[in-house]
């Protein structure tokens, strides 16, 4: 891995994966579509206007294809965004791929929302449900990749995220569940739980998450393959306990509101037998180390 182009790299996950690259030495040109003129290894762009597409070097060993719009019950509400901006955005991408010289492997990140909740872990071939849309464009772009794949020699490699969270720039995990824990509890309220927050989940910190995709996607086994992505596997009632003994709240139990019922896929939590046996086995940092009393 020389030169990888990072595709909404100003994003939680691009950020953390353009420092982990360029720790590494690779070169790394990042992508998206918000205005910076601080960096001269960046550039704007537009994923929905195929016109702008030109400006990216795809002569490059690999693409991270990070950007996307994400978000539960609000896709309902803006479902045109999301299969502009999730689906069409890497159709355009894939088909300037297409039609260029150049084959660099797309790295996509994926989701646990894939996937139909049931308590055990899940592996990568596992029964798929998909009760939002920002799930439903993600299993499109898994469908899209191998199509394109299969027709024009374009290979990738998905990896499945569950929750990840950590934050090497600052102090804000504004990033997901742990993200609204943390809020909460560090201004001293309590922690609200939907019907007891018995649901377990695979937690990843960003590092082991950034480690995992790139020695992952290095080797040439990996090409065409999906990954669940490891990591420790508590319930959300440990999680919310652990960081509330931090800032010294308390845990409350609440009823589940309806909307928000009817959008909660169940335990989702990983089976990384896969990826283990692909990079080898690690030791997966522990939220327990993170938010420490």
């Amino acid at each position: 891995m020389k030169k990888c182009l990072i595709i909404g790299s100003k994003g939680y996950l691009g950020r953390h994966l353009e420092n982990y690259l360029l720790q590494s030495g690779v070169e790394v040109l990042c992508y998206d579509i918000a205005e910076d003129v601080s960096s001269k290894n960046y550039k704007t762009i537009d994923l929905t206007k195929k016109d702008t597409l030109k400006e990216i070097e795809l002569d490059a060993d690999f693409i991270f294809f990070l950007a996307g719009m994400t978000g539960t019950f609000i896709g309902f509400d803006m479902y045109d965004k999301y299969i502009s901006t999730n689906e069409i955005g890497l159709l355009n991408l894939l088909d300037t791929i297409r039609h260029s010289k150049y084959r660099p492997r797309i790295i996509f990140p994926s989701t646990r929302l894939v996937y139909k909740g049931v308590d055990r872990p899940l592996k990568e071939n596992d029964e798929k449900e998909t009760k939002t849309i920002y799930a439903v464009t993600k299993l499109a772009c898994e469908g899209i990749l191998q199509a394109y794949s299969a027709n024009f020699d374009i290979d990738y490699t998905v990896f499945r995220i569950c929750v990840p969270y950590g934050n090497i720039f600052d102090s804000d995990y504004s990033y997901g569940v742990i993200g609204s824990f943390v809020k909460t509890a560090s201004v001293g309220k309590d922690i609200t739980l939907y019907g007891g927050g018995n649901i377990k989940r695979t937690f990843t910190y960003i590092e082991d998450l950034c480690y995992q995709m790139i020695q992952c996607s290095v080797s040439e086994k990996s090409k065409g393959e999906i990954f669940n992505i490891g990591g420790e596997i508590l319930s959300l009632k440990d999680v919310a306990l652990t960081i509330a003994g931090k800032y010294k709240t308390q845990v409350v139990d609440v009823p589940w509101p309806d909307k928000d019922f009817r959008l909660e896929s169940n335990h989702t939590y990983f089976d990384d037998f896969k990826i283990q046996t692909l990079i080898g086995s690690m030791t997966y940092k522990k939220i327990s180390d993170i938010f420490s009393v």
